[in-house]
């Protein structure tokens, strides 16, 4: 049983009753948990053909304990500052669509409070360094700092318009350019198309199918798509026989929005997810003062493409197959 002493929880423990002298009574002295205010949030620079730049931020803020106190951390006002002088201002938004947990890559449920702002030409350029300030409603701050990672170019890629072409049942190998200052590059595909691409197979497919491919230290510039992506989390998204064909290559029909993030140090000591754990067991924060968390920065290139044999020419085939 517990009781209260002095302002801490006291656990009062039976000893074994066969011990030398009878029953012993030990007071274990528990600390109460604290209620901590956790910020995740990143930074992204996307990346346009025509050298124009976007920027998409988000922070996500929640508390520890969530489940006996109202989880929403409202009120917060949330700036990013760069080291040029520019200034993006974050604004609540739904965070069923707009922040996304990196343990399992799905929107945050209503578990917490989420912040976002687009601009659109981006006020921060690669390399350059970001700091994150959070003011909370009761007055505590939070503060974190990240050097965005350089700029990257594809290499060796035929597209047009951001979208190229593949052959059914084939891997391609996308390649890029070293983007100083990364620690991870990370690939999202959103595959769609196949359950009418499969259809009369015994295979579960569902509409739309989330893959990651990643590469880990700033040299390792390549990655087999789709054989070298996986699901972060096997469940009940896809079964082992539609992860063996797609091993082979998109099935005819499908399509697929494909970005490629060079990620900052700060992401990747706290990002895990299935057997990704480059932090190790314990994630490595990058927030700091009335709370925890992290402030991770990316730049960003996305690609559609599709998987047809031939479409008359209309759409530039990505490159020869592997």
């Amino acid at each position: 049983m517990a009781r209260r002493f002095d302002g801490c929880s006291v656990v009062a423990v039976m000893a074994a009753a066969g011990l030398p002298g009878g029953c012993a009574l030990t007071e274990v002295t528990v600390a109460e948990s604290e209620d901590v205010v956790i910020v995740e949030s990143q930074l992204t620079v996307n990346l346009e053909d025509d050298g124009m730049t976007e920027l998409f931020v988000y922070a996500y803020l929640h508390r520890t304990l969530s489940a006996s106190r109202a989880s929403e951390v409202e009120g917060a006002t949330i700036r990013v500052m760069g080291a040029s002088g520019g200034v993006a201002h974050l604004a609540p938004a739904d965070s069923g669509g707009s922040c996304l947990t990196y343990d399992s890559n799905e929107p945050n449920e209503a578990v917490g409070s989420c912040y976002v702002a687009g601009i659109s030409p981006s006020p921060f350029a690669p390399r350059e360094i970001v700091e994150l300030e959070v003011v909370l409603a009761d007055g505590r701050t939070l503060t974190g700092a990240s050097r965005i990672p350089d700029a990257f170019s594809f290499v060796g890629l035929t597209q047009e318009n951001g979208q190229c072409r593949l052959e059914p049942d084939t891997n391609y190998r996308f390649r890029w350019t070293e983007a100083a200052g990364t620690w991870s590059y990370l690939s999202d595909a959103w595959i769609q198309g196949l359950p009418e691409a499969l259809a009369g197979q015994d295979v579960s497919a569902p509409d739309s199918l989330y893959l990651a491919g990643f590469a880990i230290g700033e040299k390792d510039t390549d990655v087999l798509f789709p054989g070298e992506y996986g699901l972060f989390d096997f469940g009940d998204e896809a079964d082992a026989d539609l992860l063996r064909i797609l091993d082979d290559g998109l099935p005819g029909g499908t399509r697929a929005q494909v970005a490629f993030a060079a990620t900052d140090r700060n992401w990747v000591n706290w990002a895990r997810g299935g057997n990704f754990n480059p932090s190790g067991i314990i994630r490595i924060p990058s927030v700091f003062g009335d709370g925890t968390g992290f402030f991770g920065t990316a730049t960003q290139r996305a690609l559609n493409v599709i998987a047809q044999s031939d479409d008359g020419g209309i759409t530039p085939l990505c490159g020869p197959a592997v």
